[in-house]
């Protein structure tokens, strides 16, 4: 059992995301973009890249590249602020997942709680909003018009393994999936005066304050801090159930 679990362990360390980082080495050349800001997030191999524009008018704007791969292929990726808990439940969220056609539509919800979910519009001003497939990936591109005077935000993600007419599927509950969260320091570099990139192109903004539309189209860090002894006891309880 012993040299089981550090068999386990072992390939686990190695396809860690702290061996495999990855936000720094992307690149988004079809939109032309670069960001101030990024971070290997913690769990389902998925990054982010931002740039936050305190000085925006006439409300500070965050743009960000959200990448991560769905559980399956027919799947879906999230990414979302929550203003008022640092859960699934208050998140509003950008959904992407590929339409039948073969685009890829990136979708917003007001996650009210853990059941099923529809689109609606959410509490941040989207002014533009794009997501593209790409190597088994998904990358979701937006600005967000944000409250003044929020030096942090709680932020999660998320990722499904399929959608059913139109609608995503619940996720897992898998130990990974609840614990995709953390918090978002907004001005990691600040942006000045407009430098933040829109994600794509010629995407209006929303009248009122609402969701811009579905668009077409458009392309982790951590330390485990664990030793093999401490990964080892990790696997140990989440695969061999003691």
């Amino acid at each position: 059992m012993a040299s089981l679990l550090l068999l386990v362990a072992t390939v686990s360390l190695l396809s860690s995301p702290a061996l495999s980082l990855t936000c720094k080495t992307q690149t988004f050349s079809k939109h032309n973009l670069t960001f101030a800001n990024c971070t290997d997030l913690s769990t389902l191999d998925a990054s982010l890249h931002w740039n936050y524009d305190a000085a925006a008018k006439p409300m500070p704007t965050l743009s960000i590249a959200f990448t991560a791969p769905p559980a399956k292929p027919d799947g879906w990726v999230a990414w979302a602020l929550n203003p008022t808990a640092t859960g699934m439940v208050g998140a509003q969220s950008l959904l992407a997942f590929a339409a039948p056609n073969g685009s890829t539509l990136v979708k917003t919800y007001n996650i009210t709680s853990y059941g099923p979910i529809s689109e609606s519009p959410i509490s941040y001003h989207v002014l533009s909003k794009s997501a593209e497939s790409s190597k088994g990936a998904i990358t979701i591109f937006a600005t967000l018009a944000l409250p003044e005077g929020r030096a942090a935000l709680n932020q999660v993600w998320q990722v499904g393994s399929a959608v059913v007419d139109g609608v995503p599927a619940k996720h897992a509950f898998a130990p990974d999936n609840l614990a995709s969260k953390s918090t978002l320091q907004l001005a990691a570099e600040v942006v000045p005066g407009g430098g933040a990139p829109a994600p794509a192109p010629g995407f209006a903004a929303a009248p009122g304050g609402g969701q811009s539309g579905n668009v077409n189209g458009g392309e982790r860090a951590w330390g485990s801090g664990l030793g093999v002894f401490g990964i080892c006891v990790m696997f140990g309880v989440s695969i061999f159930g003691f």
